[in-house]
């Protein structure tokens, strides 16, 4: 394998502008060419020098790309996953990866068929500051680990029924958008607090504001664990949330602020903020300066590299891919949330 993957990418909107800036600071990644279903010159703003293909086709047809990342709507991730895979390339797909578990177990499976890399795209979790606070939470920083609570929710305002994290069609709403965040979270740290990369948990209750377009504008769920930690999630695409991460224990609390971006999308300073039982406070900085989307790209390449065909922990292995959807499958069934093409 060579030193480098040369990636496209289709559907090259927002997030897909951020990941083309982390690989543009990766060690082994290199942007090659971009795909649109209607190619605009705005386009050659964003990505300054890269070829674009007219149709998604066209760029699994180009044997000089050896990965895609995949930054469609949601209800496109299952078609273009499972074509990248037939195509022979290496995939990342945008979370989620798909809209239901039993899409996940389909579209990994095709991958392993191809044997070819899949992975998704919740880019936290290869962050060096992920390690460190699963580090302080092995290490018994807190104690044993009681409660966990995790948000992640803004506010678009008076976007409209056109925007797709309001519309239905197109499998919006908070909960597949952000929710997948706080929830990996939790599971993630459960596990740390016993020695395993992640723990399921045995019983998901939910609510939530279905609105008149059909999505979730705001929800929050309890996820209770096998070793009685109870781990309190929130998303919302209509409500600014704190997005404060908080770990309780016997012996003291971790809060961390914004923590989904680490020390910033382009490196920097993050404070891990440890309190003892009697309320004492102890800053931990933490200082990177390596960008948020470069680490993914790099550990892909690393996996691929050994003969791996999906990413190591603390990345979402395939397994916890779907098991992580599997919670928001009964998540968005206890609030009653169902898109029009689920029937």
């Amino acid at each position: 394998m060579t030193s480098h993957l040369n990636w496209g990418i289709i559907g090259p909107g927002t997030i897909a502008r951020a990941f083309a800036g982390g690989l543009n600071h990766s060690k082994t990644g290199r942007l090659k060419a971009i795909a649109s279903r209607s190619p605009r010159p705005a386009l050659a703003e964003h990505f300054p020098g890269i070829p674009c293909y007219e149709g998604y086709q066209a760029l699994l047809d180009d044997d000089a790309i050896d990965a895609v990342y995949i930054a469609t709507p949601h209800t496109e991730h299952v078609e273009w996953a499972v074509k990248c895979a037939r195509a022979g390339k290496h995939v990342l797909v945008e979370k989620p990866i798909t809209i239901t578990a039993d899409e996940a177990r389909a579209v990994y499976g095709e991958a392993e068929r191809a044997g070819v890399f899949m992975g998704e795209a919740y880019m936290y979790r290869l962050h060096p500051m992920t390690e460190k606070l699963v580090e302080l939470v092995r290490d018994g920083a807190v104690g044993e680990v009681r409660m966990i609570r995790s948000s992640f929710g803004f506010d678009i305002g008076d976007a409209g029924p056109e925007h797709r994290l309001l519309n239905a069609g197109l499998a919006g709403g908070g909960i597949l958008d952000v929710g997948g965040y706080p929830v990996s979270m939790a599971r993630l740290i459960a596990g740390a607090s016993v020695g395993r990369d992640y723990l399921d948990p045995v019983s998901v209750s939910g609510s939530g504001r279905i609105g008149e377009t059909g999505v979730d504008e705001w929800a929050a769920a309890i996820l209770t664990f096998e070793n009685g930690i109870v781990a309190e999630v929130a998303c919302s695409v209509q409500v600014n949330q704190d997005n404060v991460l908080w770990i309780m224990g016997s012996e003291g609390r971790i809060a961390v602020s914004d923590f989904w971006f680490a020390s910033g999308r382009e490196g920097g300073t993050a404070t891990i903020n440890l309190y003892d039982r009697d309320g004492n406070h102890t800053a931990l900085p933490f200082t990177d300066d390596g960008w948020l989307y470069a680490y993914e790209a790099d550990a892909m390449h690393a996996a691929i590299a050994s003969g791996g065909t999906g990413f190591s922990a603390p990345g979402m292995s395939r397994a916890e891919s779907i098991a992580n959807i599997e919670v928001m499958d009964q998540w968005r069934q206890a609030i009653g949330l169902r898109f029009p093409f689920e029937g």
